[in-house]
């Protein structure tokens, strides 16, 4: 049991060696890391003798080692921002234990161990949690899934005073970062403040920290070498293999991670969405067919009561003009890091599921089921490829003016594209997993064709079946935490993660709709997002 902390502390101890030999030994805070890491790592290796012979010669085979592993280790102090960041995880935060609990096997986790650790630690690693949480693939322990899936963004928001001062910084005018107000939200990439225009007009300041950014790719270098450093002192133990595919996995993210931070590319995708949802463009084209269809395919296994109801509001929302729309960028007041948009009117969708008033809850509901989903299922299956999808469908995300029927989409800095084959491929899971007859090798072909691999194809369909079909006590997380447990799957591709995690943010949403409707109709009511994608993946 005592392997995990072997690793763990290799990588802590391998890091913080080099660096002790690159400075000469003359920075006293890695001395005395080295000596406590040290002091650790022989605790560690008491009674794993095989890992205690391999790492207690650590200094002399990071030393001996040639070729690229030298110089990759060496880059770890090179750079102070790495050194300091090392010496911070493991004796601030105990990169050890977190490491250690992510191979975790058998036992029971500390309660909220995860999010309580991630929110301190910062940096990479709140992304390294949205990463992992759905990658069943590499986590084998159906608890650690969980609580990587409670790890939240929300972090402490910046003062008004620091977000005036970072937009003189890009420009903005002294009137201008003045009508700057309090903070709306604050998460690891971003902060979002209330701003007023000069001529009175209300609306809102996205600003992505440049410090921040920094701290997420100083993270994302130190754990490359923090692969190197289990390489090079071989540690070829499962748990070290495990580790080592849990940080090259974080690592293909680096991109759309630190892309997030680039807000002129998020004004580029609300332009284009927007564009999408013009009045009487593709995306009122594609609704209308939408609703046309959603009687045949999602209510035909209803009860009949709520069948009815389900038709009610399909009429309305024909003849409502129910509208989607984003927010309209504010052209002279964005830039790389700050984008001013127009204020969305109305309730964030989150609020609104989450409140004690039952009318809030069921008009909630139906704009998810009615308008939300279906928009996040169309750019899925038809714009992925020429445009973009949003992926990170959670309530917050969305706003729900009642009065002018209006549902507003915010955060498009989360967007994904697939390739054409990945795109077609979903397509086609969505065809079978709605027509349910099809052959689970057929299936499995598809999810290997999307993305998704497994060693048994039929372990794999019955997977896809799960995601994409929630009850009132499974979703699409719980699909995943059982594939943890069973160890179906051997790979899922990193440019599909995103799409993997969307699909468990909307099973979680449906699962909470089913077990309102049991609750208050006493009936269980099968909410698939197979059936509510379908007619788009005819399209």
């Amino acid at each position: 049991e005592n392997t995990g902390r072997v690793v763990g502390h290799a990588v802590s101890t391998g890091a913080i060696e080099v660096a002790h030999v690159a400075t000469g030994g003359n920075v006293q805070e890695l001395q005395h890391a080295r000596e406590d890491q040290q002091r650790r790592l022989r605790d560690a290796t008491r009674g794993v003798e095989e890992n205690a012979n391999r790492v207690g010669q650590h200094v002399e085979k990071v030393l001996s080692t040639t070729g690229i592993s030298l110089v990759v280790l060496g880059r770890i102090v090179s750079d102070p921002a790495q050194t300091a960041r090392v010496i911070e995880l493991v004796q601030t935060y105990d990169l050890q234990s977190f490491v250690d609990h992510l191979v975790h096997r058998g036992g029971r986790l500390p309660p909220h161990f995860f999010p309580e650790w991630v929110r301190r630690a910062g940096g990479y690693f709140p992304k390294l949690a949205q990463v992992l949480s759905v990658r069943a693939d590499l986590i084998r322990d159906p608890e650690v899934l969980a609580q990587l899936g409670q790890c939240i963004e929300t972090m402490p928001a910046k003062s008004p005073d620091a977000v005036r001062a970072h937009a003189s910084r890009q420009g903005w005018s002294s009137e201008d970062c003045t009508g700057i107000g309090e903070s709306l939200n604050a998460g690891t990439v971003a902060q979002v403040n209330l701003l007023t225009l000069p001529d009175g007009t209300n609306a809102v300041v996205k600003v992505s920290w440049p410090d921040t950014r920094r701290q997420m790719q100083t993270d994302f270098r130190l754990f490359n070498h923090a692969r190197d450093i289990l390489r090079v002192l071989n540690l070829n133990t499962q748990e070290a293999a495990a580790i080592a595919a849990i940080f090259h996995a974080v690592g293909l993210s680096e991109g759309a991670v630190l892309g997030e931070f680039d807000l002129s590319a998020e004004r580029e995708a609300m332009q284009t969405i927007g564009r999408l949802c013009r009045p009487g463009g593709e995306w009122d084209q594609a609704y209308a067919v939408w609703l046309a269809g959603v009687d045949d395919v999602v209510l035909r296994r209803a009860p009949p009561m709520l069948a009815v109801m389900a038709r009610v509001y399909a009429v309305q929302a024909r003849s409502s003009n129910c509208r989607v729309k984003v927010p309209e960028p504010i052209g002279r007041l964005c830039g790389e890091s700050v984008l001013a948009m127009a204020r969305a009117s109305g309730e964030s969708l989150h609020s609104m599921v989450t409140s004690s008033d039952d009318a809030r809850i069921q008009e909630a509901a139906a704009v998810l089921l009615g308008s939300a989903v279906p928009f996040i299922g169309w750019l899925l299956l038809c714009r992925s490829t020429s445009e973009l999808a949003h992926v990170d469908p959670h309530p917050g995300n969305f706003i729900w003016d009642a009065r002018e029927q209006t549902l507003w989409v915010l955060d498009l800095g989360s967007n994904v594209k697939l390739l054409d084959e990945q795109r077609r491929a979903l397509c086609l899971l969505i065809q079978m997993i709605s027509e349910d007859s099809s052959e689970p090798e057929a299936v499995a072909s598809a999810a290997l064709s999307f993305g998704i691999r497994g060693r048994d194809g039929g372990e794999v369909a019955r997977l896809m079946r799960g995601m994409l079909n929630a009850t009132t006590t499974r979703a699409a997380q719980d699909a995943l935490n059982v594939a943890a447990v069973d160890q179906i799957l051997s790979d899922v591709d990193g440019s599909v993660v995103p799409v993997v995690r969307c699909l468990s943010i909307l099973g979680g949403l449906l699962k909470t709709i089913q077990t309102r409707i049991r609750d208050e109709h006493q009936q269980d009511v099968p909410l698939s997002l197979a059936d509510l994608w379908r007619p788009f993946a005819d399209m």
